[in-house]
């Protein structure tokens, strides 16, 4: 039954269909890969005097494993696109996934150092790959309706930081407009994350249920994100770089961000899903 409910969007289409579906995973996999990429070697290279490999790694590390973790989805999505069963996408998925994680693990040893605190951070980032991958098993166009929403999430964050100072005074400054602002980002993220995967699902017209599925799963990214992050911290605070470790430990406020999105992601596409139109 449950094998059934996660195939029921994925019945043989038209090979035309299926080649138009794989090139856009396979271009949402590579726009993420070079979001990794950029981000790792700005991180490192981009600011004089930066701080040595393990800081600068740990800085890193929530953007590397969270772009780790959507391209990993992404090109597990298009390597197991041919198969209507949950359980083989799955399987696909998750060799893709860790096969990805080898050569992602291995980017981040050969830009921070060979050092054990940076192989654990490696094992990390690979294990997010693998996570990513795992989650193929879901119908196509629900995935891929999911990843277009965390990029618009991803994207709503980066541009809302650089809006802040302004949002902060229009939104009453100092204690006030900060707490309103950690409450509009995340809600605001949520919006586009139903909106765009609510856009992409249309098309399908599937059963009701999937749409908060596809809304919510950029909340879902995000809390994987943390998990791994929080995961990885752990381990890395029993070293000599203990303090490094701490840094990626997660907080309330990160988790709440990621509720939010959830929650807001989740309800709002369930909403505007019900009002589109039944053919």
């Amino acid at each position: 039954m449950a094998d059934d409910a996660l195939t029921e969007l994925d019945a043989p289409a038209d090979e035309a269909g299926d080649n138009s579906a794989m090139r856009t995973e396979v271009y949402l996999g590579l726009l993420w890969l070079a979001i990794t990429v950029f981000t790792a070697y700005a991180s490192l290279h981009g600011v004089p005097g930066a701080p040595g490999p393990i800081s600068a790694a740990v800085d890193a590390m929530p953007d590397v494993i969270s772009s780790a973790l959507v391209t990993a989805a992404t090109i597990a999505a298009a390597a197991g696109s041919r198969h209507t069963s949950a359980v083989r996408r799955l399987l696909v998925g998750l060799a893709t996934g860790a096969g990805f994680g080898v050569v992602t693990a291995f980017g981040v040893r050969l830009a921070y150092g060979d050092s054990t605190s940076v192989m654990m951070l490696s094992v990390t980032v690979a294990a997010a790959c693998v996570l990513g991958g795992a989650f193929a098993m879901l119908p196509g166009a629900v995935l891929d309706a999911s990843l277009w929403a965390m990029t618009w999430v991803l994207f709503a964050g980066l541009i809302l930081s650089v809006l802040k100072p302004t949002l902060l005074t229009m939104l009453g400054g100092g204690a006030t407009g900060e707490s309103r602002f950690l409450l509009l980002q995340p809600a605001v993220a949520g919006l586009l994350a139903a909106m765009h995967s609510v856009r992409w699902l249309r098309s399908e017209n599937p059963a009701l249920s999937w749409f908060p599925v596809a809304g919510a799963l950029a909340g879902v990214y995000l809390l994987a994100t943390e998990g791994l992050g929080h995961l990885g911290g752990t381990v890395l605070s029993a070293t000599r770089d203990s303090a490094a470790g701490e840094a990626l430990f997660t907080d309330a406020a990160k988790l709440k961000y990621a509720v939010i999105v959830l929650a807001v992601g989740g309800v709002l596409a369930l909403v505007i899903g019900a009002r589109r139109p039944r053919t």
